[in-house]
């Protein structure tokens, strides 16, 4: 038996976990919370989840909460998949553009995918699916293992399922809370780190503590916070992404809610694309065996997938961490 020593406290390697995943659903609910609050919800002590936060972002099971736009009328973001044989050139090509927001470089259906914050005006040749997206669907990581996971996945392929679409709204945006002005000057510190330290962005920006805070109200607002969680080490999981055309959405965020670590779902036009990680080893082939039961019970019409192999975001500031979520 593994055993972990902190304090006088013997943890087992299933303590640490379940106190890893106390503190995943902690700092996800309050991004900004102090370590002596967060050990009392945790019932663990201050030292303890310093010591175990700090060392879960060193070893990628947790990333720093972070924050995504919300779709409004007025604000949209655009994703775009596309096949090219010189993907490479194209790839080194939109590093160079504006308004890109992501761009990840894959392998299988799609060679690239792209995210923009506004529509291209030229499509790149064999761009093979792309719309403004909807607001992120970030499903509440569970506490279980990965093969309970595929199994509770599994079962659900036993029951009757209902058709059920995700509806895609763009409403106009909220009224301001806070402060717009310094909600975007502070958005690039604060996007991939909510945590981040507001007293060096204070220092870098020279506005005053109340400001920081005005910004941040506006951005929390607008925004979806999430905090990528990986219990076994982002580099042990194998990442995917998959794109699902059903006429049962609610029923495949459901399944895919399941699985133990970060998962990112969104709707772009009629389908769904999803960021999921999987547990390497035979695992791998049992989820694509699910999927591909998904497609043989008649509960999506087709889907691709691709891996995706490195990626690229505009530089942001120095204080914040870089993210792969």
């Amino acid at each position: 038996m593994n055993l972990v020593v902190k304090e006088m406290c013997i943890y087992t390697q299933e303590d640490l976990r379940k106190l890893q995943h106390s503190m995943y659903l902690t700092f996800l609910k309050e991004p900004r919370l102090y370590f002596d609050v967060a050990a009392e919800k945790c019932n663990a002590s201050r030292n303890t989840i310093s010591k175990y936060w700090r060392q879960g972002i060193d070893e990628e099971v947790f990333y720093p909460s972070q924050i995504r736009l919300k779709m409004y009328e007025n604000r949209k973001e655009y994703l775009y998949l596309i096949q090219n044989d010189s993907a490479h050139k194209l790839y080194s090509y939109f590093k160079q553009q504006k308004d890109i927001i992501y761009m990840s470089y894959a392998s299988g259906k799609f060679d690239i995918l792209l995210q923009t914050s506004k529509p291209l005006e030229v499509l790149p040749d064999r761009t093979l699916f792309h719309g403004s997206r909807s607001n992120y669907i970030y499903p509440l990581t569970p506490y279980c293992s990965y093969e309970d996971a595929l199994e509770r996945m599994e079962r659900l392929l036993e029951q009757e399922q209902k058709k059920s679409k995700i509806k895609v709204e763009y409403p106009d945006e909220p009224p301001e809370k806070g402060s717009s002005h310094y909600g975007w000057m502070i958005y690039p510190y604060v996007k991939y780190d909510l945590s981040v330290g507001f007293t060096k962005i204070v220092k870098a920006l020279h506005i005053s503590f109340p400001t920081f805070f005005k910004g941040l109200d506006y951005l929390l607002n607008i925004s979806t916070v999430l905090l990528p969680y990986y219990p076994l080490g982002f580099r042990l999981y194998s990442q995917h992404f998959l794109l699902f055309w059903s006429d049962y959405e609610e029923f495949l965020c459901e399944s895919f809610g399941h699985l133990p670590c970060h998962t990112s779902i969104v709707k772009v036009n009629d389908a769904l694309l999803m960021y999921i990680s999987i547990e390497k080893g035979l695992l791998e082939k049992r989820l694509f065996q699910f999927c591909f039961e998904l497609g043989d019970l008649g509960y999506i019409d087709r889907f691709w997938s691709s891996i995706p192999i490195y990626h690229w975001k505009p530089d942001v500031p120095e204080l914040t961490r870089t993210s792969t979520a």
